[in-house]
């Protein structure tokens, strides 16, 4: 089933990418007008205004809403199409600094390929989260990561720093500060944790997981969320479980388990986010998986296509 001949409705984010969003898009028209496809183009900036424009599209009868930019413009643009009941594909082209989760999935990374697998792709549905009323396709989480997360998008806001280089700093930035630890309740429908942390992920895509070998490499088709919860360490021991993650080797401190859903409670509140984006701080959240409710377009040649999870503990070479 091709969509060439189907609207398409592009949602970019104009600040995505470094600041490269215009070459991205003249490259994306050049396709969709040399293969005749119906397609319009909404620039936005910020969750609420992509997802409001992908909420629009998706009721207005597109069948594919594309997110145009990098994980924070698929997190919005997912949170628009299932808000307006999620009848329209959710297509990507990667234009991010990270893009983490499309570099889970088999879809191309140059711009030119991606546009040409939206007009003959197929839609494929892959399960999506919730935490406090947001989804996500990636990962949640509070602590460490989220204050990481934070920090980027401050180090970003200044223009200097760009690319994954944000992130680095962002981190030995967080890792030299001085934090308390988080005292938390983690209680999923089989488990109970309580102690000292130094973050909690809930973990829906593949990309996270594949930072650590020692990790599970969750999957989008399981129906579970992958649950990390990395325990308090003294400051010399995170400075290494750091360098562990950048070598990829395994961290001992990290508890892992599978879950449908999840409650941390915390003793204060703490900083979040949803797929690298900042959200509201919080003390108490609640996150669940929706097993395939979201459709996403790939490649006809990619399809059908479901990797299967590995053993929660298992190793990879």
């Amino acid at each position: 089933m091709g969509l060439a001949m189907e609207p398409l409705l592009l949602v970019a984010n104009p600040y995505a990418g470094g600041g490269r969003m215009e070459d991205t898009l003249r490259v994306a028209e050049r396709v969709l007008r040399a293969r005749g496809a119906r397609y319009q183009i909404h620039r936005a900036a910020g969750f609420a205004a992509l997802a409001d424009a992908a909420a629009r599209g998706s009721a207005e009868g597109f069948r594919a809403v594309v997110a145009v930019g990098g994980d924070g413009t698929v997190n919005a643009v997912v949170n628009g199409v299932l808000r307006a009941g999620g009848q329209a594909a959710v297509g990507i082209v990667p234009a991010g600094t990270a893009n983490e989760f499309v570099r889970g999935l088999p879809l191309p990374r140059s711009v030119q390929r991606a546009t040409l697998a939206l007009l003959n792709g197929e839609p494929v549905e892959f399960d999506v989260a919730e935490a406090n009323g947001r989804y996500f396709v990636n990962v949640f989480g509070i602590g460490f990561d989220a204050r990481v997360a934070a920090g980027a998008s401050r180090l970003r806001g200044r223009r200097i720093f760009r690319g994954r280089a944000v992130y680095f700093l962002a981190s030995l930035l967080e890792l030299v500060s001085s934090r308390e630890p988080l005292e938390v309740e983690v209680t999923t429908e089989s488990d109970r944790f309580t102690g000292r942390v130094l973050l909690v992920a809930a973990v829906n895509g593949r990309m996270y997981g594949e930072r650590v070998p020692s990790l599970p490499t969750p999957s989008l088709r399981d129906g579970l969320l992958d649950l990390y919860i990395v325990q308090d360490m003294r400051r010399m021991r995170s400075l290494n479980a750091a360098m562990k993650m950048l070598r990829r080797s395994p961290i001992p401190e990290i508890v892992i388990q599978r879950c449908r859903q999840v409650t941390v409670r915390a003793d204060r509140e703490v900083a979040t986010h949803v797929d690298g984006n900042p959200t509201e701080p919080a003390r108490g959240i609640h996150v669940r998986v929706l097993p395939r409710g979201v459709r996403i377009l790939l490649p006809p040649e990619a399809v059908p296509w479901q990797p299967a999870a590995q053993p929660v503990g298992a190793a990879r070479p």
